[in-house]
């Protein structure tokens, strides 16, 4: 028997990595880094152009761009649904 909540969970009972809040930023910033390691080697050695240079800005920018929705992510994990009043100050 299966209940509603059973499509979120793993097999061992946890949360998939991509429902995350950190997962997506992450992969962009890796996919980024991923980019320049390749394109700077490329570049460096023999043949490489002026498109590669291009490129290793494009995974730059992509980089820059994980990291800062990984703070934005890391800002709204804990904050309270749009919307909803805080918790009283006792």
């Amino acid at each position: 028997m299966t209940t509603p909540g059973d499509d979120e969970r793993t097999w061992a009972g946890n949360q998939p990595l991509d429902q995350r809040w950190w997962w997506s930023p992450a992969l962009m910033i890796v996919v980024g880094v991923v980019v320049i390691a390749f394109q700077v080697s490329a570049y460096t050695g023999d043949g490489g152009t002026w498109l590669n240079a291009v490129m290793i800005a494009v995974g730059a920018a992509v980089v820059v761009a994980g990291l800062f929705s990984l703070r934005k992510a890391h800002r709204t994990k804990d904050a309270p649904p749009q919307g909803t009043a805080p918790p009283p100050e006792s």
